[in-house]
Protein backbone atom coordinates (compact mmCIF):
# COMPACT_ATOMS: atom_id res chain seq x y z
CA UNK A 1 0.00 0.00 0.00
CA UNK A 2 1.57 3.27 -1.20
CA UNK A 3 -0.13 5.45 1.39
CA UNK A 4 -0.55 3.85 4.87
CA UNK A 5 -2.44 6.80 6.38
CA UNK A 6 -6.10 6.07 6.97
CA UNK A 7 -8.00 9.28 6.47
CA UNK A 8 -11.00 10.11 8.59
CA UNK A 9 -12.77 10.70 5.28
CA UNK A 10 -11.83 10.34 1.65
CA UNK A 11 -14.03 12.59 -0.47
CA UNK A 12 -14.25 11.82 -4.18
CA UNK A 13 -15.36 14.85 -6.19
CA UNK A 14 -14.24 18.43 -5.71
CA UNK A 15 -17.50 20.10 -6.66
CA UNK A 16 -19.56 22.13 -4.22
CA UNK A 17 -20.84 19.03 -2.36
CA UNK A 18 -17.37 17.57 -1.85
CA UNK A 19 -15.93 20.93 -0.81
CA UNK A 20 -18.81 21.45 1.64
CA UNK A 21 -18.21 18.05 3.23
CA UNK A 22 -14.46 18.75 3.48
CA UNK A 23 -15.03 22.26 4.87
CA UNK A 24 -17.20 21.02 7.71
CA UNK A 25 -14.97 18.06 8.49
CA UNK A 26 -12.06 20.49 8.67
CA UNK A 27 -14.12 22.71 10.96
CA UNK A 28 -14.88 19.69 13.16
CA UNK A 29 -11.17 18.87 13.39
CA UNK A 30 -11.08 15.71 11.25
CA UNK A 31 -8.57 14.81 8.56
CA UNK A 32 -10.08 14.52 5.10
CA UNK A 33 -8.73 14.52 1.57
CA UNK A 34 -10.66 15.68 -1.50
CA UNK A 35 -9.79 13.87 -4.73
CA UNK A 36 -10.77 15.63 -7.95
CA UNK A 37 -10.12 14.40 -11.49
CA UNK A 38 -10.01 17.88 -13.03
CA UNK A 39 -7.08 20.25 -12.69
CA UNK A 40 -9.14 22.63 -10.55
CA UNK A 41 -11.71 22.27 -7.80
CA UNK A 42 -15.26 23.48 -8.22
CA UNK A 43 -16.94 21.06 -10.61
CA UNK A 44 -19.90 22.80 -12.21
CA UNK A 45 -19.07 26.03 -10.40
CA UNK A 46 -16.03 27.45 -12.12
CA UNK A 47 -14.69 30.51 -13.93
CA UNK A 48 -11.93 31.01 -16.47
CA UNK A 49 -10.16 33.78 -18.40
CA UNK A 50 -9.92 33.90 -22.18
CA UNK A 51 -8.17 36.73 -24.05
CA UNK A 52 -8.78 39.08 -21.15
CA UNK A 53 -12.47 38.18 -20.80
CA UNK A 54 -13.74 36.43 -17.67
CA UNK A 55 -16.35 33.70 -18.19
CA UNK A 56 -18.26 31.36 -15.89
CA UNK A 57 -17.90 27.82 -17.14
CA UNK A 58 -20.67 26.33 -15.02
CA UNK A 59 -23.67 27.93 -13.37
CA UNK A 60 -24.28 31.61 -14.08
CA UNK A 61 -25.71 32.72 -10.72
CA UNK A 62 -25.94 31.11 -7.30
CA UNK A 63 -29.09 30.99 -5.19
CA UNK A 64 -28.86 30.96 -1.41
CA UNK A 65 -32.25 29.36 -0.59
CA UNK A 66 -31.53 29.75 3.10
CA UNK A 67 -28.50 27.46 2.65
CA UNK A 68 -25.55 29.09 0.93
CA UNK A 69 -25.38 32.39 2.81
CA UNK A 70 -25.65 30.60 6.19
CA UNK A 71 -22.78 28.32 5.09
CA UNK A 72 -20.64 31.28 3.99
CA UNK A 73 -21.35 32.99 7.32
CA UNK A 74 -20.78 29.84 9.37
CA UNK A 75 -17.42 29.12 7.76
CA UNK A 76 -16.40 32.77 7.66
CA UNK A 77 -15.55 32.62 3.97
CA UNK A 78 -13.97 35.69 2.41
CA UNK A 79 -16.49 36.26 -0.37
CA UNK A 80 -18.16 39.37 -1.77
CA UNK A 81 -21.55 37.85 -2.56
CA UNK A 82 -24.04 40.27 -4.17
CA UNK A 83 -27.59 40.13 -5.49
CA UNK A 84 -27.83 39.35 -9.20
CA UNK A 85 -31.01 40.79 -10.76
CA UNK A 86 -32.79 38.74 -13.42
CA UNK A 87 -34.63 39.98 -16.49
CA UNK A 88 -36.96 38.00 -18.75
CA UNK A 89 -37.80 38.85 -22.34
CA UNK A 90 -40.13 37.57 -25.04
CA UNK A 91 -39.78 39.09 -28.53
CA UNK A 92 -39.33 42.85 -28.00
CA UNK A 93 -40.59 43.02 -24.40
CA UNK A 94 -38.31 42.74 -21.37
CA UNK A 95 -39.29 42.83 -17.70
CA UNK A 96 -37.37 42.68 -14.42
CA UNK A 97 -37.86 39.80 -12.00
CA UNK A 98 -36.40 41.19 -8.78
CA UNK A 99 -39.24 40.92 -6.26
CA UNK A 100 -42.56 39.06 -5.91
CA UNK A 101 -44.32 42.25 -7.07
CA UNK A 102 -42.81 41.70 -10.53
CA UNK A 103 -45.12 38.72 -11.06
CA UNK A 104 -47.76 41.31 -11.99
CA UNK A 105 -45.49 42.53 -14.82
CA UNK A 106 -44.97 38.92 -15.90
CA UNK A 107 -48.73 38.41 -16.09
CA UNK A 108 -49.10 41.58 -18.17
CA UNK A 109 -46.33 40.39 -20.50
CA UNK A 110 -48.08 37.06 -21.13
CA UNK A 111 -51.46 38.75 -21.63
CA UNK A 112 -49.98 41.17 -24.18
CA UNK A 113 -48.73 38.21 -26.22
CA UNK A 114 -51.71 35.90 -25.67
CA UNK A 115 -54.73 38.23 -25.16
CA UNK A 116 -57.16 35.45 -26.04
CA UNK A 117 -55.85 33.48 -23.05
CA UNK A 118 -56.25 36.23 -20.46
CA UNK A 119 -58.34 34.07 -18.13
CA UNK A 120 -55.98 31.08 -18.47
CA UNK A 121 -53.05 33.33 -17.59
CA UNK A 122 -54.89 34.77 -14.59
CA UNK A 123 -55.45 31.27 -13.20
CA UNK A 124 -51.84 30.24 -13.82
CA UNK A 125 -50.47 33.37 -12.17
CA UNK A 126 -52.72 32.76 -9.18
CA UNK A 127 -51.22 29.26 -8.86
CA UNK A 128 -47.69 30.67 -9.22
CA UNK A 129 -48.34 33.15 -6.41
CA UNK A 130 -49.59 30.33 -4.19
CA UNK A 131 -46.52 28.21 -4.95
CA UNK A 132 -44.32 31.22 -4.19
CA UNK A 133 -45.87 31.35 -0.73
CA UNK A 134 -44.92 27.70 -0.28
CA UNK A 135 -41.39 28.41 -1.48
CA UNK A 136 -41.13 31.35 0.89
CA UNK A 137 -41.86 28.99 3.77
CA UNK A 138 -39.44 26.41 2.44
CA UNK A 139 -36.56 28.86 1.93
CA UNK A 140 -37.64 31.80 4.07
CA UNK A 141 -35.33 31.09 7.02
CA UNK A 142 -31.79 29.84 7.46
CA UNK A 143 -32.15 26.13 6.79
CA UNK A 144 -32.03 24.28 10.14
CA UNK A 145 -29.64 21.73 8.65
CA UNK A 146 -27.13 24.56 8.23
CA UNK A 147 -27.45 25.85 11.81
CA UNK A 148 -25.78 24.57 14.99
CA UNK A 149 -28.98 24.25 17.00
CA UNK A 150 -27.22 23.64 20.32
CA UNK A 151 -25.25 26.85 19.94
CA UNK A 152 -28.27 28.88 18.83
CA UNK A 153 -31.12 28.38 21.32
CA UNK A 154 -32.73 31.68 20.33
CA UNK A 155 -32.95 30.50 16.72
CA UNK A 156 -34.68 27.33 17.90
CA UNK A 157 -37.24 29.17 20.03
CA UNK A 158 -37.88 32.27 17.95
CA UNK A 159 -37.41 31.00 14.41
CA UNK A 160 -37.43 27.22 14.09
CA UNK A 161 -40.48 26.36 16.20
CA UNK A 162 -42.83 28.91 14.56
CA UNK A 163 -41.49 27.93 11.12
CA UNK A 164 -41.98 24.22 11.74
CA UNK A 165 -45.74 24.57 12.09
CA UNK A 166 -45.85 26.25 8.68
CA UNK A 167 -43.36 23.86 7.13
CA UNK A 168 -45.27 20.61 7.74
CA UNK A 169 -48.44 21.57 5.84
CA UNK A 170 -46.34 23.31 3.18
CA UNK A 171 -44.40 20.09 2.62
CA UNK A 172 -47.71 18.31 2.01
CA UNK A 173 -48.74 20.85 -0.62
CA UNK A 174 -45.33 20.79 -2.32
CA UNK A 175 -45.27 17.02 -2.61
CA UNK A 176 -48.72 17.13 -4.25
CA UNK A 177 -47.18 19.41 -6.89
CA UNK A 178 -44.59 16.83 -7.96
CA UNK A 179 -46.35 16.27 -11.30
CA UNK A 180 -44.49 17.46 -14.44
CA UNK A 181 -45.02 21.16 -15.06
CA UNK A 182 -46.29 20.53 -18.62
CA UNK A 183 -49.08 18.29 -17.29
CA UNK A 184 -49.92 20.77 -14.56
CA UNK A 185 -50.21 23.72 -16.95
CA UNK A 186 -52.41 21.69 -19.29
CA UNK A 187 -55.10 21.78 -16.60
CA UNK A 188 -55.37 25.55 -17.06
CA UNK A 189 -54.74 26.15 -20.76
CA UNK A 190 -54.76 24.32 -24.08
CA UNK A 191 -52.49 26.89 -25.74
CA UNK A 192 -49.23 25.04 -26.31
CA UNK A 193 -47.32 28.23 -27.12
CA UNK A 194 -48.38 29.79 -23.81
CA UNK A 195 -47.26 26.70 -21.93
CA UNK A 196 -43.95 26.80 -23.79
CA UNK A 197 -43.30 30.43 -22.88
CA UNK A 198 -43.70 29.51 -19.23
CA UNK A 199 -41.90 26.17 -19.13
CA UNK A 200 -39.67 25.46 -22.14
CA UNK A 201 -36.47 26.65 -20.46
CA UNK A 202 -36.89 24.01 -17.74
CA UNK A 203 -35.75 20.42 -17.92
CA UNK A 204 -38.14 17.79 -19.26
CA UNK A 205 -40.72 16.71 -16.65
CA UNK A 206 -39.52 19.27 -14.09
CA UNK A 207 -41.94 19.08 -11.11
CA UNK A 208 -44.54 21.86 -11.14
CA UNK A 209 -43.60 23.14 -7.69
CA UNK A 210 -39.98 23.57 -8.79
CA UNK A 211 -40.64 25.14 -12.21
CA UNK A 212 -43.44 27.51 -11.18
CA UNK A 213 -41.77 28.25 -7.87
CA UNK A 214 -38.50 29.08 -9.62
CA UNK A 215 -39.43 32.75 -9.57
CA UNK A 216 -38.49 32.75 -5.89
CA UNK A 217 -35.03 31.54 -6.94
CA UNK A 218 -34.74 34.34 -9.50
CA UNK A 219 -35.37 36.77 -6.64
CA UNK A 220 -32.60 35.04 -4.68
CA UNK A 221 -29.86 34.92 -7.33
CA UNK A 222 -26.43 36.09 -6.16
CA UNK A 223 -23.10 36.55 -7.91
CA UNK A 224 -19.66 36.45 -6.26
CA UNK A 225 -17.53 39.39 -7.30
CA UNK A 226 -14.79 37.98 -9.48
CA UNK A 227 -17.05 35.28 -10.92
CA UNK A 228 -18.79 32.15 -9.67
CA UNK A 229 -15.42 30.39 -9.36
CA UNK A 230 -14.68 32.56 -6.33
CA UNK A 231 -16.97 30.34 -4.23
CA UNK A 232 -14.94 27.11 -4.61
CA UNK A 233 -11.74 29.15 -4.37
CA UNK A 234 -12.80 30.47 -0.95
CA UNK A 235 -13.75 26.95 0.19
CA UNK A 236 -10.42 25.51 -0.97
CA UNK A 237 -8.61 28.17 1.03
CA UNK A 238 -10.71 27.38 4.09
CA UNK A 239 -10.04 23.63 3.85
CA UNK A 240 -6.30 24.12 3.35
CA UNK A 241 -6.07 26.62 6.21
CA UNK A 242 -7.82 24.17 8.57
CA UNK A 243 -5.64 21.17 7.76
CA UNK A 244 -7.67 19.44 5.06
CA UNK A 245 -5.99 18.04 1.97
CA UNK A 246 -6.99 18.54 -1.66
CA UNK A 247 -5.61 16.77 -4.70
CA UNK A 248 -6.50 17.56 -8.31
CA UNK A 249 -5.78 15.58 -11.46
CA UNK A 250 -6.69 12.41 -9.59
CA UNK A 251 -8.97 9.90 -11.30
CA UNK A 252 -10.32 7.18 -9.03
CA UNK A 253 -10.39 3.75 -10.68
CA UNK A 254 -11.35 1.25 -7.95
CA UNK A 255 -12.99 0.92 -4.54
CA UNK A 256 -12.20 -1.91 -2.14
CA UNK A 257 -15.07 -2.05 0.35
CA UNK A 258 -13.49 -4.79 2.48
CA UNK A 259 -10.20 -2.95 3.07
CA UNK A 260 -11.87 0.47 2.87
CA UNK A 261 -9.45 1.79 0.26
CA UNK A 262 -9.89 3.73 -2.98
CA UNK A 263 -7.20 3.70 -5.67
CA UNK A 264 -6.42 6.15 -8.44
CA UNK A 265 -5.18 5.64 -12.01
CA UNK A 266 -1.54 5.96 -10.95
CA UNK A 267 -1.86 3.23 -8.31
CA UNK A 268 -1.98 5.59 -5.31
CA UNK A 269 -4.19 4.26 -2.52
CA UNK A 270 -6.29 6.20 -0.03
CA UNK A 271 -7.50 4.22 3.03
CA UNK A 272 -10.55 5.70 4.75
CA UNK A 273 -12.79 5.42 7.77
CA UNK A 274 -15.60 6.97 5.71
CA UNK A 275 -15.85 7.38 1.95
CA UNK A 276 -17.98 10.33 0.78
CA UNK A 277 -18.77 9.99 -2.90
CA UNK A 278 -19.58 13.45 -4.28
CA UNK A 279 -19.25 12.52 -7.95
CA UNK A 280 -21.13 10.55 -10.62
CA UNK A 281 -23.03 7.75 -8.89
CA UNK A 282 -22.97 5.24 -11.76
CA UNK A 283 -19.19 5.55 -11.79
CA UNK A 284 -18.96 4.73 -8.10
CA UNK A 285 -20.83 1.45 -8.42
CA UNK A 286 -18.83 0.46 -11.51
CA UNK A 287 -15.58 0.99 -9.59
CA UNK A 288 -16.43 -1.29 -6.67
CA UNK A 289 -14.23 -4.41 -6.77
CA UNK A 290 -16.81 -7.18 -6.78
CA UNK A 291 -14.30 -9.99 -7.26
CA UNK A 292 -12.62 -9.16 -3.95
CA UNK A 293 -15.79 -8.34 -2.01
CA UNK A 294 -16.24 -10.89 0.78
CA UNK A 295 -19.53 -9.56 2.13
CA UNK A 296 -22.35 -11.47 0.33
CA UNK A 297 -25.16 -9.08 1.31
CA UNK A 298 -23.13 -6.03 0.32
CA UNK A 299 -22.16 -7.69 -2.95
CA UNK A 300 -25.81 -8.41 -3.67
CA UNK A 301 -26.66 -4.78 -2.90
CA UNK A 302 -24.00 -3.50 -5.31
CA UNK A 303 -25.09 -5.83 -8.13
CA UNK A 304 -28.74 -4.90 -7.59
CA UNK A 305 -28.00 -1.17 -7.63
CA UNK A 306 -25.86 -1.49 -10.75
CA UNK A 307 -28.84 -3.09 -12.47
CA UNK A 308 -31.20 -0.36 -11.26
CA UNK A 309 -28.92 2.44 -12.44
CA UNK A 310 -27.94 0.92 -15.79
CA UNK A 311 -30.69 2.54 -17.85
CA UNK A 312 -31.24 5.63 -15.72
CA UNK A 313 -30.55 8.87 -17.53
CA UNK A 314 -29.11 12.18 -16.51
CA UNK A 315 -31.23 15.24 -17.17
CA UNK A 316 -30.75 17.29 -20.33
CA UNK A 317 -27.53 19.22 -20.48
CA UNK A 318 -26.63 22.58 -21.99
CA UNK A 319 -25.01 23.88 -25.14
CA UNK A 320 -23.18 27.16 -24.54
CA UNK A 321 -21.78 29.78 -26.90
CA UNK A 322 -19.14 32.12 -25.48
CA UNK A 323 -18.82 35.36 -27.45
CA UNK A 324 -16.20 38.12 -27.16
CA UNK A 325 -17.78 41.37 -28.35
CA UNK A 326 -16.40 44.85 -29.00
CA UNK A 327 -19.55 46.59 -27.76
CA UNK A 328 -19.74 48.69 -24.60
CA UNK A 329 -21.36 47.00 -21.57
CA UNK A 330 -23.85 49.90 -21.65
CA UNK A 331 -25.26 48.55 -24.93
CA UNK A 332 -26.35 45.39 -23.13
CA UNK A 333 -27.29 47.08 -19.85
CA UNK A 334 -29.83 49.18 -21.77
CA UNK A 335 -31.57 45.96 -22.78
CA UNK A 336 -31.30 43.61 -19.82
CA UNK A 337 -29.60 42.75 -16.57
CA UNK A 338 -26.51 40.56 -16.33
CA UNK A 339 -28.68 37.43 -16.15
CA UNK A 340 -31.28 37.35 -18.90
CA UNK A 341 -33.78 34.71 -20.08
CA UNK A 342 -34.76 35.60 -23.62
CA UNK A 343 -37.17 34.00 -26.10
CA UNK A 344 -36.98 35.63 -29.57
CA UNK A 345 -40.34 34.26 -30.76
CA UNK A 346 -43.56 33.44 -28.91
CA UNK A 347 -44.35 30.44 -31.11
CA UNK A 348 -42.81 27.99 -28.64
CA UNK A 349 -40.91 24.78 -29.18
CA UNK A 350 -44.05 22.68 -28.87
CA UNK A 351 -43.23 19.08 -29.69
CA UNK A 352 -40.13 19.94 -31.76
CA UNK A 353 -37.31 17.44 -31.32
CA UNK A 354 -33.94 17.38 -32.97
CA UNK A 355 -33.68 14.28 -35.21
CA UNK A 356 -30.65 12.08 -35.59
CA UNK A 357 -29.25 12.65 -39.08
CA UNK A 358 -26.16 11.32 -40.83
CA UNK A 359 -24.95 14.68 -42.14
CA UNK A 360 -24.86 18.30 -41.05
CA UNK A 361 -26.69 19.34 -44.23
CA UNK A 362 -29.71 17.23 -43.24
CA UNK A 363 -29.52 18.44 -39.64
CA UNK A 364 -29.25 22.21 -40.21
CA UNK A 365 -32.91 22.93 -41.16
CA UNK A 366 -34.10 21.29 -37.93
CA UNK A 367 -31.39 23.04 -35.92
CA UNK A 368 -32.42 26.45 -37.29
CA UNK A 369 -36.01 25.95 -36.15
CA UNK A 370 -34.95 24.56 -32.79
CA UNK A 371 -32.72 27.55 -32.06
CA UNK A 372 -35.08 30.19 -33.43
CA UNK A 373 -37.91 29.07 -31.15
CA UNK A 374 -35.79 28.34 -28.07
CA UNK A 375 -35.25 30.25 -24.84
CA UNK A 376 -31.72 31.52 -24.29
CA UNK A 377 -30.13 31.96 -20.90
CA UNK A 378 -27.74 34.88 -21.39
CA UNK A 379 -25.16 35.74 -18.77
CA UNK A 380 -23.10 38.93 -19.00
CA UNK A 381 -20.41 38.84 -16.29
CA UNK A 382 -19.21 42.42 -16.84
CA UNK A 383 -22.67 43.77 -15.94
CA UNK A 384 -22.22 42.21 -12.51
CA UNK A 385 -18.57 43.06 -12.03
CA UNK A 386 -17.02 45.72 -14.28
CA UNK A 387 -13.57 44.08 -13.96
CA UNK A 388 -14.64 40.97 -15.90
CA UNK A 389 -14.03 42.26 -19.43
CA UNK A 390 -11.53 44.56 -21.12
CA UNK A 391 -12.47 48.24 -21.35
CA UNK A 392 -15.28 48.97 -23.82
CA UNK A 393 -15.85 45.26 -24.49
CA UNK A 394 -18.32 42.62 -23.30
CA UNK A 395 -18.30 38.85 -22.88
CA UNK A 396 -21.55 36.94 -23.46
CA UNK A 397 -22.42 33.43 -22.23
CA UNK A 398 -25.42 32.12 -24.20
CA UNK A 399 -26.94 28.74 -23.29
CA UNK A 400 -29.82 26.48 -24.29
CA UNK A 401 -30.94 23.08 -23.07
CA UNK A 402 -30.08 20.19 -25.36
CA UNK A 403 -30.12 16.42 -25.15
CA UNK A 404 -26.78 14.64 -24.69
CA UNK A 405 -27.83 11.75 -26.93
CA UNK A 406 -28.37 14.09 -29.90
CA UNK A 407 -24.88 15.59 -29.62
CA UNK A 408 -23.32 12.16 -29.06
CA UNK A 409 -24.89 10.97 -32.33
CA UNK A 410 -23.48 14.03 -34.11
CA UNK A 411 -20.00 13.15 -32.84
CA UNK A 412 -20.37 9.54 -34.00
CA UNK A 413 -21.43 10.76 -37.47
CA UNK A 414 -18.26 12.85 -37.70
CA UNK A 415 -19.63 16.40 -37.96
CA UNK A 416 -19.26 17.50 -34.33
CA UNK A 417 -16.75 20.29 -35.03
CA UNK A 418 -18.75 21.76 -37.92
CA UNK A 419 -21.93 21.44 -35.84
CA UNK A 420 -20.40 23.59 -33.11
CA UNK A 421 -19.35 26.22 -35.62
CA UNK A 422 -22.81 26.20 -37.17
CA UNK A 423 -24.51 26.62 -33.77
CA UNK A 424 -22.30 29.58 -32.90
CA UNK A 425 -23.19 31.41 -36.11
CA UNK A 426 -26.91 30.63 -35.89
CA UNK A 427 -27.18 31.79 -32.27
CA UNK A 428 -25.42 35.08 -33.01
CA UNK A 429 -27.59 35.60 -36.12
CA UNK A 430 -30.78 35.06 -34.12
CA UNK A 431 -29.77 37.53 -31.41
CA UNK A 432 -28.55 40.03 -34.04
CA UNK A 433 -31.98 40.14 -35.65
CA UNK A 434 -33.87 40.39 -32.36
CA UNK A 435 -32.71 41.75 -28.99
CA UNK A 436 -29.16 42.76 -30.00
CA UNK A 437 -29.37 44.41 -33.46
CA UNK A 438 -26.12 44.17 -35.40
CA UNK A 439 -24.42 41.97 -32.78
CA UNK A 440 -22.76 39.73 -35.36
CA UNK A 441 -20.77 42.66 -36.76
CA UNK A 442 -19.07 43.13 -33.38
CA UNK A 443 -18.05 39.57 -32.49
CA UNK A 444 -14.27 39.36 -32.02
CA UNK A 445 -14.17 35.64 -31.31
CA UNK A 446 -16.45 32.86 -30.09
CA UNK A 447 -16.31 29.24 -29.05
CA UNK A 448 -18.75 26.57 -27.98
CA UNK A 449 -19.20 23.93 -25.24
CA UNK A 450 -21.63 21.01 -25.44
CA UNK A 451 -22.90 18.22 -23.18
CA UNK A 452 -19.90 16.20 -24.36
CA UNK A 453 -17.61 18.93 -23.04
CA UNK A 454 -19.24 18.70 -19.62
CA UNK A 455 -19.21 14.89 -19.66
CA UNK A 456 -15.52 14.77 -20.55
CA UNK A 457 -14.52 17.41 -18.02
CA UNK A 458 -16.60 16.27 -15.04
CA UNK A 459 -17.37 12.61 -15.72
CA UNK A 460 -21.07 13.40 -15.23
CA UNK A 461 -23.44 10.87 -16.80
CA UNK A 462 -24.93 12.33 -20.03
CA UNK A 463 -23.18 15.62 -19.25
CA UNK A 464 -25.99 16.34 -16.79
CA UNK A 465 -25.86 19.53 -14.72
CA UNK A 466 -28.73 18.79 -12.31
CA UNK A 467 -28.27 15.06 -11.83
CA UNK A 468 -31.00 12.56 -12.65
CA UNK A 469 -33.59 13.15 -15.36
CA UNK A 470 -37.07 13.75 -13.99
CA UNK A 471 -38.29 11.36 -16.68
CA UNK A 472 -36.71 8.38 -14.88
CA UNK A 473 -39.43 6.14 -13.48
CA UNK A 474 -38.70 5.78 -10.66
CA UNK A 475 -36.05 8.35 -9.85
CA UNK A 476 -33.25 6.21 -8.32
CA UNK A 477 -32.56 8.48 -5.32
CA UNK A 478 -34.53 10.37 -2.68
CA UNK A 479 -36.74 13.00 -4.32
CA UNK A 480 -39.06 14.21 -1.58
CA UNK A 481 -38.03 16.90 0.88
CA UNK A 482 -39.27 14.77 3.77
CA UNK A 483 -36.52 12.24 2.97
CA UNK A 484 -33.60 14.55 2.38
CA UNK A 485 -31.85 13.69 5.67
CA UNK A 486 -31.61 10.08 4.45
CA UNK A 487 -30.45 11.01 0.96
CA UNK A 488 -26.73 10.60 1.75
CA UNK A 489 -27.08 6.95 2.83
CA UNK A 490 -26.01 4.34 0.26
CA UNK A 491 -26.65 1.15 2.23
CA UNK A 492 -22.98 0.26 1.72
CA UNK A 493 -20.68 -0.01 4.75
CA UNK A 494 -18.92 3.28 5.52
CA UNK A 495 -19.90 4.83 2.19
CA UNK A 496 -21.96 8.03 1.92
CA UNK A 497 -22.95 10.06 -1.12
CA UNK A 498 -23.55 13.77 -1.68
CA UNK A 499 -24.24 16.20 -4.50
CA UNK A 500 -26.51 16.30 -7.52
CA UNK A 501 -26.73 12.50 -7.87
CA UNK A 502 -27.86 11.97 -4.26
CA UNK A 503 -31.17 13.87 -4.35
CA UNK A 504 -33.59 15.17 -6.98
CA UNK A 505 -34.28 17.96 -7.89
CA UNK A 506 -30.70 19.05 -7.40
CA UNK A 507 -28.86 22.37 -7.45
CA UNK A 508 -26.29 24.26 -5.43
CA UNK A 509 -28.37 24.37 -2.19
CA UNK A 510 -29.02 20.62 -2.35
CA UNK A 511 -25.33 19.95 -2.98
CA UNK A 512 -24.41 22.08 0.04
CA UNK A 513 -27.03 20.40 2.26
CA UNK A 514 -26.04 16.87 1.26
CA UNK A 515 -22.35 17.74 1.65
CA UNK A 516 -22.97 18.91 5.20
CA UNK A 517 -25.24 15.94 5.98
CA UNK A 518 -22.44 13.62 4.85
CA UNK A 519 -19.93 15.50 7.01
CA UNK A 520 -22.23 15.33 10.03
CA UNK A 521 -22.83 11.59 9.53
CA UNK A 522 -19.07 11.08 9.28
CA UNK A 523 -18.47 13.09 12.44
CA UNK A 524 -21.02 10.96 14.30
CA UNK A 525 -19.37 7.74 13.05
CA UNK A 526 -15.87 8.90 13.98
CA UNK A 527 -16.97 9.86 17.47
CA UNK A 528 -18.37 6.36 17.90
CA UNK A 529 -15.06 4.83 16.74
CA UNK A 530 -13.16 7.00 19.22
CA UNK A 531 -15.44 5.97 22.09
CA UNK A 532 -15.11 2.29 21.17
CA UNK A 533 -11.32 2.45 21.00
CA UNK A 534 -11.21 4.17 24.38
CA UNK A 535 -13.05 1.32 26.11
Amino acid sequence: MNNPRRYDAVIVGGGIAGLTAASYLSKYGYMSIVLEQQDIMGGLINSFDYQGFHFDGGIRSIESSGVLIPMIRDLGLDLDFRRSPVTLGIEDQVIALSTPADITAYEALLVSIFPENREDIRLIIRKIKRILRYMNVLYGIDNPMMVDLKANPSYVLKTLFPWFFKFVPTLYHIERLSVPVESYLRKYTSNQALMDMIAQHFFKDTPAFFALGYFSIYFDYHYPQGGTGQLPRAMVEYISHHGGLLKTGTKITSINLDDKVVSDSSGEQYPYHKLIWAADLKSMYRMIELDHLNQPKVKQKVVSTLGQLKNKRGAESVLTVYALVDLEPRYFKDRSSGHFFYTPQSVGLGQIKLPKTDTLELFVPHLKTFLALNTFEISIPVLRDERLAPDHKTGLIISILIDHETVLHIEKMGYYTSFKSCVQNLVIDILSTSIYPGLKDHVIDMFCATPLTIEKRTGSTDGAIIGWSYANKPIPVAHRMSRITRSVQTGLPDVLMAGQWSFSPAGVPISVITGKLAADATKKHLKKIKRSSAI
